[in-house]
């Protein structure tokens, strides 16, 4: 069997018309998955993501079969497809689904291969040339927003049906989930929006020179609330290290860009390394700049790795449950470039990561 670059989910609870169909699924170069049961499937919904869903008939009768693969990670763009005798009574219900008749023929085959986007014929498919890779955030958005909205509809959806049969503490539990989701929603959501007003900016001299009129006075009582505020929030300001000696020593800068610089990069230092291990913030005088340093002991980044940071950048995501575009690193490093200072990444895989930035003095 050739690897196609779509799964089909299908679902039947008869083995001998379930492997049936897998044959004839996989004779046409697609990709199958085989589950007897609603369980079985959200056991593959949380490890494969198929592409589309394929159910017998028979499964009609359960209403929240969405629902309850929703809450297991299924998208909410993944079309089903009913399989189902010519001249089957199907199941009433309120859910939209497709319909493609038994035994699976080509006309069939055609139909789910068009479904997914594939070609469907066997006839040689035009394949424009390679072209340089442009990444671009837009590309990321997309999935982003998608990821914690599955979440959010899938969660609220076995809420809607099965409350009354659930306790106040499983509530509170899966409410909970659902305020995570929502919270990474609109965190992505207000990033973006900072995002796109840096790269406005970027392309005016005019406002560029006004953000660099701006003064906080006192950069020290700005960033210790902002990092002992994101350290709360994460359960560890014991880990933390202090060490600001700038008191009386104004910046040039904007005092809501200064908290975002050091918000996004002390938030990313407490999410890649682990609860116990110290984190040390710095600020330190110089002559004609201020130089800050967040440095952690997590778990860092390969040596090729740095030059790559972007807007649509993250590393090892297979391993670490990480949400967003990447957008906090590059936010803060294009601020600080903005305002007229340096930033640097320096970062060991396995031992931590350290990011040294400068902001230009105040007379």
């Amino acid at each position: 069997m050739s690897t196609s670059p779509r799964t089909i989910l299908l679902i039947d609870p008869d083995r001998g018309r379930r492997h049936e169909v897998g044959r004839t699924l996989m004779d046409h170069d697609l990709s199958v998955l085989m589950s007897p049961d609603v369980t079985t499937a959200q056991a593959m919904v949380r490890h494969h993501r198929p592409s589309a869903v394929l159910i017998d008939a028979s499964l009609l009768v359960i209403h929240d079969l969405r629902e309850k693969l929703y809450i297991h990670g299924l998208s909410i763009d993944v079309p089903f497809i009913v399989l189902a005798e010519e001249r089957e009574p199907l199941a009433a219900t309120s859910v939209p689904y497709g319909v493609i008749s038994r035994p699976l023929g080509e006309a069939g085959i055609r139909s789910l291969k068009a479904i997914q986007g594939l070609p469907s014929t066997s006839e040689p498919v035009y394949t424009p040339p390679p072209q340089p890779q442009q990444p671009s955030l837009l590309y990321a958005l997309p999935h982003e927003y998608r990821t914690p909205l599955t979440d959010i509809i899938g969660w609220a959806s076995f809420l809607h049906g099965h409350a009354e049969n659930m306790s106040p503490a499983e509530v509170r539990l899966l409410t909970s989930d659902v305020l995570g989701a929502a919270r990474r929603l609109l965190r992505t959501t207000d990033n973006f929006l900072v995002y796109a007003q840096i790269e406005t900016l970027s392309d005016s001299p005019f406002h560029i020179q006004r953000m660099r009129q701006c003064t906080t006075a006192e950069p020290a009582s700005v960033m210790y609330d902002a990092v002992i505020s994101k350290a709360m929030a994460h359960e560890r300001a014991a880990d933390i290290s202090l060490a600001l000696d700038v008191e009386g020593v104004p910046v040039r800068i904007m005092e809501q860009h200064l908290v975002k610089i050091t918000s996004e990069l002390i938030d990313n230092a407490l999410y890649f390394s682990s609860k116990g291990s110290p984190i040390v913030v710095q600020a330190t005088p110089g002559s004609d700049a201020v130089v800050f340093t967040i440095r952690d002991h997590g778990v860092g980044m390969r040596e090729d790795e740095v030059p790559s940071i972007g807007p649509y950048q993250q590393f090892r995501r297979e391993s670490q449950e990480q949400q967003g575009v990447g957008l906090g690193l590059v936010i803060a490093k294009r601020l600080v470039e903005l305002h007229g200072g340096t930033f640097s990444v320096t970062s060991t895989l396995g031992m931590g990561t350290s990011v040294t930035f400068t902001l230009p003095r105040a007379v």
